[in-house]
């Protein structure tokens, strides 16, 4: 039974629909990943700054309860508090932000390379079926990412509560710590918890990362119809290659005929070989092959010099050696010079050119 486009696919992806579709925004990308590492740069950044955000923080908080304490707030005072509190909250937090914005960015690159491309945003009448939607809700798929997800969030909660645990002891004694000292510790317990979470996420992000890359690879798998399909359109249709093939031959045909009226001689074998060879003892440094060829080209070539008086000489080794050594333009190699040059004297002595 013939392959169609309901076989199996069993064919790896060939280039040419790996390109076709990376260019519609389909490519191998972790969700998870980039979340990791997001969550990793933020947490970095907020380690690093968080002494100094912390004592900022704190003398802000005081500036506030101070100024309140001294007048009186009015609806006008208000206002520029809340502005000014809020300028001031996204002022503390731009730094995360912008390392999550530019990790997000590099991690994007990182896997799937510069990609621009509008395919994805385009509507599609695909994604307002109400069965189709109800089918990729239900699907395998979904059920998957549903279970992954909920073992995500048992893992890090089982994380967090090792943690917590283990902090338990010196959490219960910041009664007796003041409340800078308290704030530090708190600090600490959750950015350990953070980074231990953080390097399980990046763990699954990898191995989430290889799987997608292999799902998308099996997406794009072919059947052997389709692989045969795409060869025959990057190859064009047979019939129209062997036309064009034909039409080349043809002009290279005439080209060499062309170049034949400058030829002086026609070396043959007698019947499979004929070379044509010019030759200007003011302007050329060694005979040159204008045209040359096999079978049916031999022969034409050969009619070619008749009509042209060209003079042919049979010689089956020198021939066969032009053929072989030469091309069509080159001058002849310097080891068929002497032989090549009794032909040419002959040829002159014959026509009396000297």
């Amino acid at each position: 039974m013939a392959d169609n486009s309901t076989g199996q696919k069993t064919e790896e992806p060939t280039p040419k629909r790996k390109r076709e579709a990376r260019e519609k925004g389909q490519v191998a990308k972790s969700q998870e990943l980039n979340q990791a590492f997001t969550l990793l740069s933020s947490f970095f950044v907020l380690y690093v700054l968080f002494s100094g955000m912390l004592e900022s923080l704190m003398n802000k908080v005081t500036q506030l309860l101070t100024f309140s304490s001294i007048e009186p707030i009015t609806k006008a005072g208000g206002y520029e508090i809340l502005m000014e509190s809020i300028y001031y909250v996204a002022s503390l937090v731009a730094p995360v932000m912008i390392a999550a914005a530019v990790m997000g960015i590099i991690i994007n690159f990182s896997q799937v390379g510069p990609l621009f491309t509008g395919e994805s945003m385009k509507p599609k009448v695909e994604n307002i079926d109400i069965i189709k939607g109800f089918k990729k809700i239900f699907s395998l798929k979904s059920f998957v990412e549903m279970i992954k997800a909920v073992l995500k969030i048992i893992i890090i909660s089982v994380i967090a509560y090792i943690f917590i645990r283990n902090s338990i002891m010196e959490l219960v004694s910041m009664t007796e710590m003041g409340l800078n000292a308290s704030l530090v510790l708190i600090g600490q317990t959750i950015f350990k918890t953070a980074i231990a979470i953080i390097i399980f996420l990046v763990t699954v992000g990898i191995f989430d990362f290889a799987y997608q890359k292999w799902e998308h690879n099996k997406s794009l798998k072919m059947t052997k119809y389709e692989v045969k399909q795409e060869r025959k359109e990057m190859e064009g249709d047979p019939q129209l290659k062997q036309k064009r093939k034909e039409k080349q031959r043809q002009m290279s045909l005439n080209r060499m005929m062309t170049a034949m009226e400058e030829a002086d001689v026609v070396v043959t074998n007698p019947t499979h070989i004929a070379v044509a060879l010019q030759f200007n003892i003011e302007d050329m440094e060694a005979p040159k092959v204008v045209a040359k060829g096999e079978g049916y080209v031999a022969l034409k070539i050969k009619e070619k010099a008749k009509k042209l008086d060209i003079e042919i000489v049979e010689n089956k080794p020198l021939a066969r050696s032009l053929n072989k050594m030469s091309e069509i333009g080159d001058f002849i190699p310097e080891d068929l010079y002497e032989a090549v040059a009794e032909i040419l004297a002959y040829v002159y002595k014959k026509e009396n050119r000297y």
